[in-house]
């Protein structure tokens, strides 16, 4: 046998070692976390779901079977801990309901770090919030992504803005500076587009009632009213990426509660757990996708980068500077 071919094989070993080194860790964490949301619900004394994803249509119908072949056993109590950045508005208020429909006598959200934007309209549904001392939610204004035509790029921005847009543009008249005006106008979007935006901003707003209406303003615990807690969350706040902590929930008027010293180590190792699953599994899509551009033909390599460069001509300049 050559030395070269020692070398390949002990590389091949090496591999291999490590692949089942990498799965026998998912299986350990699986397990673990396994163990721990039973030790969950020992505590609580009710089953309990973990929502770990950003929100969409197709995680409403995910959960829904989940629920129904998976959760058979509930007794009308139901916890649900949610660690999510937020996705689309109506799949959360649908998936919300259907939260409220299996925890209909008792629906806790429990939110470890962070439920932002839709996902904050979610755990809004029950009928009262967990959070530890570092979990946030978020404002409730949409984010509406559109592109620019006259630059071809992509723009996000919120409803709030098209107001601010409009008093800048009708001060700049005011002041005389009609040609930055006028200019500012061109920019706009079409009129009933821009009124399509401002709509989404109420259909958050009412779907922020609703939910606290049928469950957490039932409870007598809140601290405003469901109209003007919604008016707090989709209006009050300058930036959607905003923290709003458990003081700051309190402040807005909803009914959200700090867990005890079991509870919150419970929790926070349940969060740990699955950041560390999701790392693992990250690194191993990465070290897969590294591999195969490794292995593509150095034709299509080349056409990839030119493609990339005409994308973004901007960094072959400053890569030659």
């Amino acid at each position: 046998m050559t030395k070269k071919r020692k070398i390949n094989d002990k590389n091949k070993d090496e591999k291999k070692n490590e692949r089942f080194e990498e799965i026998n860790e998912l299986e350990n964490i699986d397990e673990e976390i396994k163990n721990t949301i039973k030790k969950i619900e020992e505590v609580r004394k009710r089953r309990c779901f973990v929502l770990w994803k950003e929100i969409t249509p197709q995680l409403v119908e995910e959960i829904f079977d989940e629920l129904r072949t998976s959760y058979k056993d509930l007794n009308g109590e139901l916890d649900v801990i949610v660690h999510s950045g937020g996705g689309d508005i109506d799949a959360s208020y649908n998936l919300a309901c259907l939260f409220q429909r299996f925890g209909n006598k008792k629906l806790t959200f429990i939110v470890p770090r962070w439920a932002k934007s839709a996902a904050t309209l979610l755990v809004c549904a029950g009928d009262e919030i967990l959070m530890t001392p570092i979990a946030e939610l978020g404002p409730l204004d949409p984010q509406i992504t559109q592109i620019n035509p006259l630059e071809e790029r992509f723009e996000q921005f919120s409803p709030l803005h098209i107001q601010t847009t409009l008093e800048m543009i009708r001060n700049e008249f005011e002041n005389g500076n009609k040609d930055l005006a006028e200019g500012l106008l061109k920019r706009l979007q079409f009129p009933l587009t821009l009124g399509s935006f401002i709509k989404s901003h109420e259909i958050a707003e009412q779907y922020l009632v609703r939910l606290l209406k049928s469950r957490m303003a039932k409870t007598g615990k809140l601290g405003a009213t469901p109209e003007e807690i919604a008016e707090r969350l989709t209006r009050e706040y300058a930036d959607h990426g905003f923290c709003i902590n458990i003081d700051e929930a309190k402040k807005i008027g909803l009914n959200v509660q700090e867990m005890d010293d079991t509870m919150l180590d419970l929790i926070w190792k349940l969060f740990k757990l699955l950041k560390k699953k999701d790392d693992i599994i990250r690194k191993k899509k990465k070290e897969e996708m590294e591999k195969i551009i490794k292995n593509l033909p150095l034709d299509i390599l080349k056409k990839l980068t030119q493609e990339k460069t005409k994308e973004n001509p901007q960094e072959e300049v400053e890569k030659n500077e």
